[in-house]
């Protein structure tokens, strides 16, 4: 008998947990330009704080996710490199090119959609000299005269870099073939559908916390969130059933890994927990929080097996890699402190837009 002996190195991974955070940012921004957009174009009735809370998460998440990305790009200086030389065949470079267009556009479809919630320069004013952040506001809204005329074409354009990042977010990582879970035409659906299953609950979500809800806004979130969430349902189901490279290697991986045996499992119970409880007509509030919560957990946790565990799929060899998190700025404290400028963003941003107008009923 011969015995060889296979050494399979265990190689670090690559991308790091900031990428989960920039892929579940950005997903947020531009699912909650498309959620904003569709109702803006819509025949029913205007819902204002639905439009107010779409601009307050693509705002926010829109600023946190590009810093994401750069502490991702464990040196960010290198970043000017996509400039510098011309790669039409790198979906990086191209998505470069179209992140800065889509943060402007997702800024000023935001500002627009908020404006008419900053203080006018009378109400300014009337407040304390003390209250400075009422004064900073002020400026922002540059001046008193009427935007709402260009609301509906900054909001087709918006609508059309949104598409074009949820194209690049998906193909970026589709296109490496050297990863067969990666490399398959799913992914940009799976991750666009996600998005917008994430944005719907945290919106939902921000409805119940933020001042001024709005019950009418919940019926309507919660009529989007059983919306995505069969639309995600469904590319899952066409990629397991009709995906002849990835499916197959996901399966050879449950056949051999506990952790992925571990993760196919907690996404099983969560699709049929979701499913279970959007299916009843009336929900308490109490739940409709939760299922909201879940629905921007499971999004949160695909990105993670997709980006993070799928690298502990060797690219050569046998087995699997190892992965632990760490507890710094590479892990642990990176995915918190991402949560955490989030969090502070969102508390300025409802500080500026305090105000009452005329034309909203309640304000933040």
């Amino acid at each position: 008998m011969v015995i060889k002996e296979i050494f399979t190195p265990d190689i670090a991974i690559t991308w790091l947990p900031w990428a989960v955070q920039y892929f579940f940012m950005m997903g947020l921004a531009y699912a909650s330009i498309w959620v904003a957009t569709i109702h803006l174009f819509s025949h029913g009735k205007r819902d204002e704080r639905l439009l107010k809370l779409c601009a307050f998460l693509m705002l926010t998440a829109g600023i946190v996710a590009p810093i994401a990305l750069m502490a991702d790009l464990h040196q960010p200086l290198r970043a000017w490199h996509f400039y510098a030389q011309i790669r039409p065949d790198s979906w990086m470079w191209f998505g470069a090119l179209l992140l800065p267009i889509f943060s402007g556009a997702s800024a000023l479809f935001a500002w627009l959609l908020l404006r008419q919630y900053l203080p006018t320069k009378a109400s300014a004013q009337s407040e304390s000299p003390l209250d400075w952040v009422s004064r900073i506001a002020q400026l922002i809204r540059l001046g008193d005269w009427d935007s709402d005329k260009w609301i509906k074409p900054i909001a087709l354009i918006a609508s059309l870099s949104a598409c074009s990042i949820a194209l690049y977010t998906g193909m970026e990582t589709m296109a490496i073939k050297a990863r067969p879970l990666w490399h398959t035409y799913w992914l940009p659906p799976l991750m666009a559908t996600s998005a917008l299953l994430a944005a719907c609950g945290t919106l939902a979500v921000l409805n119940r916390l933020l001042k001024g809800y709005e019950q009418y806004t919940q019926d309507n979130l919660l009529l989007w969130i059983r919306a995505s969430f069969s639309l995600f349902a469904l590319c899952l189901i066409g990629w397991a059933l009709f995906d002849n490279g990835s499916a197959t290697e996901a399966a050879l991986l449950l056949d051999t890994s506990p952790s992925w045996q571990l993760a196919a499992i907690w996404v099983l119970v969560t699709l049929a927990l979701l499913a279970l409880v959007l299916a009843l007509r009336n929900l308490p509030q109490t739940l409709v929080i939760l299922v909201s919560l879940t629905a921007v957990h499971l999004a949160w946790g695909f990105r993670w097996i997709v980006l993070i565990q799928a690298q502990t799929d060797p690219k050569y060899g046998a087995g699997t890699y190892f992965y632990q998190l760490p507890w710094g700025p590479e892990g642990l404290l990176g995915i918190a402190g991402t949560f955490g400028l989030w969090i502070a963003l969102m508390v300025l941003v409802s500080e500026l837009i305090r105000h009452q107008p005329h034309s909203a009923r309640e304000a933040l």
